[in-house]
C-alpha cells in the first residue's frame, strides 16, 4: 500500500479497501480462504467487530505492514496483534517483556519509582506487587501477562489510567486536626 490511497474515517469503508489489497496481494489464497460472497460477509463483518477499538490509521498501517513482509493471507488474530503492537508502541507502552521487566525490578516500593507508562503500573498492581516479589520468574511472567493484557484491553476500550501519585515523607506536622489525620490514614489506604 502507498501513501496515495486515503484512509477512510469510516471503519467499513476501511475493511472493504482492506479486503480488495489482500484479494489483489493474495489472489489464490484469498479466493481459497473465501470462495463465495457469504464467507466475504461474514469475514469483513467479522474483522470490522474485531477491529473497532483500533484507529484506522493503526488498522491501515498494521495490515500494509503484514502484506510487505508476508507472502502469506494474513489472519484476523496477526492483524490484530500487530493493531496492538503499533498502537503500544505509538502510545510510548513498553512491550510486555519490558513492562514485566519494570514491575519485577520495581515491586519492593512501586509508588516510588517513575514509571514508564501507567499502564505498566497498574498491570503490576493487578499481578499484586507481593505476588511478582515472591513468585518463580515463570508465574509471575504468566500472571503480569494475563494482568496487562486485561489493563490493555480496558485501556483500548476507553477506560482511563493515571499515573500514581508518588508519596513523598512530609515534615511532622504538630496537633493536626482529626478529619485531616484520617484523610492521611485513608490515602495510605488507598494506594495498598
Amino acid at each position: 500500500m502507498s501513501t496515495q490511497i486515503k484512509i477512510p474515517e469510516n471503519q467499513i469503508d476501511l475493511v472493504n479497501i482492506l479486503f480488495t489489497q489482500l484479494e489483489i496481494t493474495y489472489h489464490n489464497q484469498f479466493h481459497k480462504a473465501f470462495p463465495d460472497p457469504d464467507s466475504l460477509k461474514l469475514a469483513k463483518q467479522l474483522w470490522l467487530q474485531k477491529i473497532s477499538t483500533y484507529k484506522n490509521e493503526i488498522i491501515f498501517k498494521s495490515v500494509d505492514h503484514i502484506m510487505s513482509t508476508s507472502e502469506y493471507l494474513p489472519s484476523l488474530s496477526s492483524v490484530l496483534k500487530k493493531c496492538k503492537e503499533f498502537t503500544l508502541d505509538s502510545n510510548g507502552i513498553p512491550s510486555l517483556e519490558r513492562s514485566y521487566q519494570e514491575a519485577s525490578l520495581n515491586c519492593d516500593d512501586p509508588n516510588d519509582h517513575q514509571w514508564s507508562h501507567p499502564l505498566v503500573y497498574h498491570a503490576g498492581k493487578e499481578t499484586g506487587w507481593f505476588f511478582l516479589k515472591n513468585e518463580s520468574e515463570q508465574n509471575a511472567f504468566k500472571e503480569f501477562s494475563k494482568s496487562f493484557d486485561l489493563v490493555i484491553h480496558n485501556w483500548l476500550e476507553g477506560k482511563n489510567y493515571n499515573s500514581p501519585e508518588i508519596t513523598r515523607i512530609e515534615e511532622a506536622k504538630p496537633n493536626l486536626d482529626k478529619s485531616i489525620q484520617l484523610n492521611l490514614i485513608k490515602r495510605l489506604k488507598d494506594k495498598f
